[in-house]
């Protein structure tokens, strides 16, 4: 019986995740733009992250908002973000070919 919870989490987890808008996700991505460069495409030194993963992203930006990670300015950057938009920023990044 546990196993046919968990399994029901999962399918349930899978199935909240947002729908990806392209034309969202590019205009939330371009508060990303000043440090990250155009397009996540970095010329300084702050990360590249055109063509990152999206699942790999998407936690790294919740790690900041959760103060899980603090060595940067993006743990102020990404609290005026709700997860979904997190998330639809995580998914234009991983559109974009490196």
């Amino acid at each position: 019986m546990k196993k046919i919870a968990l399994l029901f989490v999962c399918i349930y987890s899978f199935s909240i995740a947002a729908e990806y808008v392209p034309i969202r996700g590019e205009m939330l991505a371009l508060s990303c733009a000043s440090c990250h460069g155009t397009d996540g495409k970095s010329e300084a030194i702050t990360p590249y992250i055109a063509g990152m993963g999206k699942t790999s992203l998407y936690q790294t930006l919740l790690d900041y908002k959760n103060g899980k990670r603090t060595e940067t300015m993006m743990q102020k950057h990404v609290k005026g973000f709700t997860d979904e938009e997190l998330e639809q920023i995580s998914y234009y990044f991983s559109s974009i070919e490196r």
